[in-house]
């Protein structure tokens, strides 16, 4: 069949026709267009490819700042990370910020979710990103940090690299915490690494599943074998989570009591901080809220506080709750409608206890610090409104004493629960003479009567 087009009227017709058509003898050519191609493609080829020189060559054709991001999206550092090509990411860390954020994205997550097969390049990138100071706990709009990609990928060695720097109780969006990637991919010796490092295996995502449900469902039945057990996870009691009797509130006046002085108010102290898994440690160790205040690293290492970052936040944690002001009208007092309430003027008594405990620790913090050098002298004006703080403290504590003296006129000369053993011996005696002579008294009566019977009968 010809191409050629042969559009117009019969050819047999005569030229002056009026036939008003058009007629195409030849062949119509139309020209395409040429592909259109990125300026910016050749250097993102050579940043896939890991050519260097390319590389190179492109940015300064272009004039390529080298924190630009290529063709509108990710950096070349971004993108040397993501596909493992070390030579380029050395090359360009020096001269790259290594923090660059393009869409939450930035660096370190690429190489921790690097394309690589490689894990030792995956590791010598995260090694270079880390000694350029790269940030570690960071997260995407997903909430996913460069640990939970390492967790995900089965990066093993950088997993190890990360641990001691990291949240593991950090979560994405779905609530899961690191763990949780490493079970979805089966990464047995992740999951085993995590749990020897202490990780709460017990803290349920934002649909209610435990990392243990998720490898049963799932089917890793290998993995269940490494997580811990219900019944092998120590439980912190409940009475020391929250006050619940009277010794909580004052436990130095009753002496007899499981629960550490002042837990509470711990638990409270590391719930603020987002450490609060944190609290099973400092229960097993029995610490009082007094021992808590004045912890240095040393002791929270002892405690159980393997990792550096969890220390330096409990650290800090303790220096903001010794920071945070105080003042007269954070006191509570006695008012003059509740003189005659005893468990008021009591619960009052029980919060000044407190107090004291917390001012006996702060006390004893900044003289620690003092002597180390930690901390600079205090002025006059700060140690004048310290004396001002006391003396008001001092007058507070006097308005109390009264009230209690007040409250003692209404009081018996002995206390109704006061038990003298002394007392309890000496009835214990009596009754027992008693009872010799009631039980002699009877002996002696049948004894006449069966004589009486007897000389009757004879």
């Amino acid at each position: 069949m010809s191409n050629r087009c042969n559009y117009g009227p019969p050819q047999d017709s005569d030229s002056d026709s009026s036939y008003d058509g058009f007629y195409f003898s030849d062949e119509v050519k139309r020209s395409k267009p040429a592909p259109y191609v990125h300026p910016e493609q050749k250097l993102y080829n050579a940043v896939l490819d890991g050519d260097l020189q390319t590389m190179q060559e492109e940015m300064r054709r272009l004039d390529f700042q080298v924190d630009q991001p290529v063709r509108g999206g990710p950096t070349l550092l971004m993108l040397a990370c993501h596909e493992g090509h070390y030579e380029i990411v050395k090359w360009l860390v020096k001269k790259a910020n290594v923090n660059k954020q393009v869409d939450s994205v930035m660096p370190l997550m690429m190489a921790c979710d690097s394309q690589s097969k490689d894990p030792y390049v995956v590791e010598k990138i995260v090694r270079l990103l880390l000694r350029h100071s790269a940030a570690v706990n960071v997260s995407d709009k997903f909430g996913m940090t460069p640990f939970m990609f390492a967790c995900r990928n089965g990066f093993t060695d950088v997993v190890r690299l990360l641990i001691k720097d990291v949240s593991f109780d950090a979560v994405d969006n779905q609530g899961c915490t690191p763990i949780f990637h490493a079970i979805e991919k089966n990464n047995v010796e992740v999951v085993k690494l995590l749990v020897e490092a202490g990780v709460n295996a017990t803290i349920a995502n934002k649909k209610g599943y435990t990392p243990t449900q998720v490898a049963e469902c799932h089917g890793y039945y290998d993995l269940l074998e490494i997580l811990p057990h219900p019944d092998t996870t120590y439980l912190v009691p409940t009475h020391y989570l929250g006050y619940n009797t009277l010794r909580d509130h004052i436990p130095r006046i009753f002496l007899k009591s499981d629960c550490p002085e002042y837990f509470q108010e711990l638990n409270g102290i590391l719930q603020s901080i987002s450490v609060g898994n944190m609290v099973q440690y400092f229960a097993i160790a029995r610490v009082s809220l007094a021992e808590f205040l004045i912890m240095d690293e040393q002791k929270l290492q002892e405690v159980g506080i393997e990792y550096p970052i969890y220390r330096q936040k409990i650290l800090k944690g303790i220096l903001d709750f010794h920071l945070h002001h105080w003042c007269n009208s954070s006191i509570a007092r006695v008012k003059d409608d509740d003189m005659d309430n005893f468990y008021e003027v009591l619960m009052i008594a029980a919060n000044h206890l407190q107090h004291l405990v917390v001012i006996q620790a702060a006390l004893r913090f900044v003289l620690r610090n003092q002597i180390e050098n930690k901390m600079g002298q205090p002025s006059e004006t700060n140690l004048a409104i310290l004396k001002t703080n006391f003396q008001g403290y001092g007058d507070v504590l006097n308005q109390i004493t009264r009230t209690v003296k007040y409250l003692g006129l209404f009081s018996p000369t002995q206390n109704p629960l006061f038990i003298d053993f002394n007392e309890i011996l000496a009835e214990r005696k009596r009754k027992k003479v008693r009872n010799y002579f009631k039980y002699t008294t009877i002996i002696l009566g049948i004894s006449v009567f069966i004589c009486l019977k007897c000389k009757w009968f004879s």
